[in-house]
């Protein structure tokens, strides 16, 4: 998913990547500052992650990986959309998981599933 915002630049192949990532040219490679640029990732990953839960609770799941094909419209026009799996002909289960894995995620989501507790400890722990 963190490949969306780099994809979305679309000039990887022209020599030209703003990121200074996917480029041979010496002086856009050297704005590939790891420092700035791993916060920067780690914002993005945490927004990102924020919206796709805030997609999945406007489409009822708990998850974004139990959104499926009948939740998603694409927009045919101005006004008029069609559901996913009738544009692009997706069963609506089309990769989701199996429903004792939905029921599991549901789980860890709602809060549900057990939380801390103690690992045994380690045969060779001292104390």
């Amino acid at each position: 998913m963190l490949a969306i915002g780099c994809i979305q630049a679309q000039k990887c192949h022209t020599d030209t990547c703003p990121t200074g990532i996917a480029t041979q040219n010496a002086w856009l490679a050297h704005g590939l500052d790891p420092a700035l640029k791993s916060v920067r990732a780690a914002n993005y990953v945490q927004t990102l992650r924020r919206d796709l839960l805030k997609v999945a609770e406007a489409c009822g799941v708990e998850h974004p990986g139990l959104i499926d094909a009948g939740a998603v419209e694409v927009l045919t026009g101005r006004t008029a959309s069609s559901p996913l799996h009738e544009v692009y002909g997706y069963h609506p289960s089309w990769g989701l998981p199996s429903a004792a894995d939905r029921a599991a995620i549901a789980a860890i989501m709602a809060g549900e599933s057990p939380q801390g507790g103690s690992a045994p400890p380690s045969p060779d722990a001292v104390g």
